[in-house]
């Protein structure tokens, strides 16, 4: 099959979105499939109006470093503000419907696949899918459009809320979640498949009569974010530990989804039980100048790293005594699974897991950590404090190393390249 990938995020950046795609693309072509994506450049390039003579910005396509054909789009710039993402992601995708028709000829899919977020790569998958009156997929990955119904607390942890937020949730705010969720929903309803990040959210769309037309659901596939990772402790590792000290690394993204003030709490709560805990944030995000602010208020040993390419973390896993997976207190994200979640199972590196749900189920099951409730520093002070008092809880067996492995190199072939067949054989203007 010749397959279009519309995507708002594409190598050379390395974040969670572009290292999956990235991933799953090369599977794709591997197993004899024809890839073509649309992506803006990298957001180091962006401006009002992205050209010029490089290849990440040039309009014309050029091949990517899996194989892959790549048409680029023009970008935006932004801000950290909500109002200001959405206003660049619906400029980045209209610049992609442009992109589709320049390019039609050239690409001539069989099928559309559209990664989420930026959510308004939905739409511009479902105008690619009429355009060429293909059959499309959403890969949906997180619990959206559930994660809509939080919106009144997306920015809760960066600061006091501006005019323009107080004014926005005097009604607006309402109506954009009540109309972009049954936008998205009915994109979904359109959908010949899903694809998610865990199994609740799996079993969560499958029970939802909105998705249903005459009966008829869209298939929902389990594709988790188990793709290679380039770290990896080294011998050094533990060698950092000592008596009444505990390391706690967080490596991630420093947003409005992981509320991460309360580890700092927890940190400052340790330390009145006399133990000192040194952090390390490694990342970037929308709450990482407030976080520096409330590192700096609690008196907590606190240290903020911009975002390193992967292979870079080896010096901070080896430094870590345990690794934070840190999400709010949101109930859509019951149905999400953070993606350092496997990296560090993978790396079998101890995780502090302030998560419910999936992701508290899976460090459990497969002895990767310890897991306490969000929104409880209390909690997880006394985790730490016990830690400490017993390091022999910081060590982890190779039963989530041998799990993700079997994910990545077994059942994630099997899951995706079974539904594309599935659609191919059911769709009769499919090629193969």
């Amino acid at each position: 099959m010749r397959i279009l990938l519309v995507t708002q995020y594409w190598y050379p950046e390395n974040g969670v979105p572009q290292r999956r795609w990235s991933w799953l693309a090369k599977m794709l072509i591997d197993a004899g499939h024809e890839v073509c994506v649309i992506a803006p450049p990298p957001r180091n390039s962006r401006s009002v109006d992205t050209t010029g003579d490089s290849k990440l910005t040039r309009r014309i396509p050029y091949k990517g470093t899996q194989g892959e054909t790549i048409f680029r789009s023009s970008a935006y710039r932004v801000g950290d503000s909500i109002t200001s993402k959405a206003a660049s992601q619906l400029l980045i995708a209209l610049s992609q419907v442009r992109t589709l028709i320049r390019n039609r000829k050239q690409i001539e899919p069989d099928l559309v696949i559209g990664t989420v977020p930026a959510l308004p790569t939905a739409g511009v998958t479902w105008v690619a899918a009429k355009i060429f009156d293909r059959p499309y997929v959403i890969d949906l990955r997180d619990a959206w459009p559930d994660l809509m119904g939080q919106a009144s607390s997306w920015n809760a942890e960066v600061g006091d809320p501006s005019i323009r937020e107080k004014l926005a949730k005097n009604g607006p705010l309402q109506l954009v979640t009540r109309v972009s969720t049954k936008v998205l929903n009915s994109l979904l309803r359109g959908a010949r498949a899903i694809l998610v990040t865990s199994s609740t959210l799996k079993a969560s769309l499958e029970s939802r009569r909105e998705l249903s037309t005459r009966g008829n659901s869209p298939e929902v596939v389990v594709i988790r974010n188990v793709f290679p990772v380039a770290s990896q402790p080294t011998e050094d590792r533990g060698s950092h530990r000592k008596s009444g000290h505990l390391n706690v690394l967080y490596a991630g993204t420093i947003g409005r989804a992981q509320n991460l003030q309360n580890a700092l709490e927890a940190a400052k709560l340790a330390k009145q039980q006399g133990l000192q805990v040194h952090m390390i944030f490694v990342g970037a995000g929308a709450a990482r100048e407030l976080l520096q602010e409330k590192a700096q208020e609690f008196g907590v040993d606190a240290r903020f790293i911009r975002l390193k390419p992967a292979e870079l973390l080896n010096a901070y896993y080896d430094w870590a005594d345990t690794a934070l997976v840190h999400l709010a207190e949101w109930e859509p994200l019951r149905r999400t699974v953070p993606s350092k979640t496997y990296e560090l199972l993978f790396n079998r590196i101890h995780i502090s897991g302030v998560v419910e749900g999936e992701a508290a189920d899976l460090i459990s099951s497969l002895g990767g950590g310890d897991v306490v409730p969000p929104q409880d520093p209390s909690a997880l002070a006394n985790l730490w404090v016990s830690l400490e008092n017993n390091p022999q809880r910081l060590s982890v067996g190779t039963t989530g190393r041998d799990w993700v492995i079997r994910e990545r190199e077994e059942m994630t072939p099997v899951r995706l390249l079974q539904i594309l067949q599935q659609i191919e054989a059911s769709d009769g203007n499919a090629s193969s």
